[in-house]
């Protein structure tokens, strides 16, 4: 019964495994020039890359002369950029 129960985990474990690293890649496709590898790394990446496009965004709405404060979608909203949902489109 212990290695029944042992291998369930162990396929449950490498599911869960291979769902983060479909979702890494799928992350490392929207950002560009990211070329890590590693998950620490790629992350920081997504954050600094996020960070610009917010920027981005407030600077647009700033020189239109529409202040918009940052936004922050609920999850299962969508993944769609705060430029995006606002009908900005993409710089």
């Amino acid at each position: 019964k212990r290695s029944r129960s042992a291998e369930v985990h162990n396929l449950s474990e490498r599911r869960r495994r291979d769902r983060i690293n479909e979702k890494m890649r799928a992350l490392q496709e929207l950002i560009p020039n990211c070329n890590k590898v590693d998950k620490a790394s790629m992350l920081d990446e997504a954050i600094e890359y996020l960070k610009s496009l917010q920027l981005q965004v407030q600077i647009m709405s700033m020189a239109s002369g529409y202040y918009m404060p940052p936004v922050m979608f609920p999850p299962g909203m969508g993944h769609y950029p705060a430029a995006m949902a606002m009908g900005m489109g993409m710089p």
